[in-house]
């Protein structure tokens, strides 16, 4: 890779489809934690883009899945792709209308999700093992859906059947624009390490295209040092980023040849509290409520003194406000400690 601005290109706005980034850092779809209000803090911390948990087409179709759409456009949320699952062309193709009418500009096919809900429908990274079909679904959604399609992979089924790069091709003859690779195969789920080699030999394969590199990046330095092993024209960022939005910013301070801070208690309690209020308002039930609550107090105690003993008493609230209360009382309480 050269040396220069070419290694900061993740760093630089993307026009793609009529549409434009301020960056190609891009927050990953994850089920149950990609949730709308995590969206919108990615995005406020620097985020060019975000991506929805992945979607049923078919769940889709049968209306079980259209509050999370119809919540994204009434908190006036941009730069935002959908990401939906499936295994049938016309299927996909039908929701791809659906939701180009009700004006999503973004779909994301998803290829990587390894989890057996996703296996036993052929959806997901069980799809690696079929690449025909691959592009009879790609074509189907490219045909129906006018705005951007992007593809996220894994680099393959296990590790006798590596084909991101094969596949990346089909998915850029038939249509998509753009591609995202996770650096592991669906039987690694998340073991071991990302193989930053392979994304590289998919970035080789679509040089037509940009790709988004996935995997292992937990720090700003790592968006860096992704960029430059792979090539990649951005970095998707996942569990790195929970807890964590400031990575975004971090790496875009980076790239601007500043330094960067590590979060202090005093921010995740600000953080915090941004994220109660909009899980408050966008939660169906206090139940689904206390649920994100606790997946994210416990994300921002991490790395800070005491956060295990915190973490213990938090799993057992089953009240939100409380839960709120003792999350504020301990970060800035470490906050104080701290100064």
């Amino acid at each position: 890779m050269p040396e220069g601005s070419s290694d900061l290109r993740w760093a630089k706005p993307l026009r793609i489809g009529g549409l434009e980034l301020p960056n190609r850092l891009v927050l990953a779809p994850m089920s149950s934690l990609s949730t709308l209000p995590a969206r919108l803090i990615a995005q406020a911390a620097g985020a060019g883009l975000v991506v929805t948990e992945a979607l049923s087409a078919n769940a889709l179709l049968r209306g079980a899945e259209r509050r999370h759409l119809r919540q994204g456009i009434s908190h006036g949320e941009h730069r935002l792709a959908v990401q939906l699952f499936g295994a049938e062309p016309g299927v996909l193709a039908e929701a791809c209308r659906l939701l180009a009418d009700q004006g999503t500009h973004w779909i994301d096919l998803n290829l990587g999700c390894p989890v057996p809900k996703f296996i036993r429908k052929g959806a997901g990274s069980a799809l690696m093992q079929h690449p025909a079909r691959v592009g009879s679904i790609v074509a189907a959604m490219r045909e129906s859906f006018p705005g951007v399609l992007s593809v996220k992979m894994r680099s393959g089924w296990d590790a006798h059947s590596r084909n991101a790069p094969e596949i990346a091709r089909i998915a850029a003859e038939t249509g998509a624009e753009l591609i995202t690779i996770h650096g592991r195969t669906r039987t690694q789920q998340y073991r071991g390490r990302a193989d930053r080699e392979m994304i590289r030999q998919v970035v080789e394969a679509v040089p037509q295209l940009p790709v988004l590199a996935n995997g292992d990046v937990t720090q700003p330095c790592d968006v860096v040092a992704m960029a430059k092993e792979t090539g990649a024209a951005g970095v998707m960022i996942g569990r790195g980023a929970i807890g964590n939005p400031w990575i975004f910013e971090g790496a875009l301070s980076l790239a601007a040849g500043e330094g960067f801070c590590t979060p202090t208690a005093a921010m995740r309690l600000a953080s915090l509290e941004r994220h109660a209020e909009l899980i408050a308002s966008a939660a169906r039930n206090d139940r689904e409520r206390v649920r994100e609550l606790r997946r994210y107090a416990s994300a921002y105690s991490k790395g800070l003194s005491g956060g295990r003993r915190f973490r213990v008493r938090a799993m057992k609230i089953e009240d939100a406000d409380r839960l709120v209360a003792l999350t504020r009382s301990f970060l800035a309480e470490t906050g104080a400690e701290a100064a």
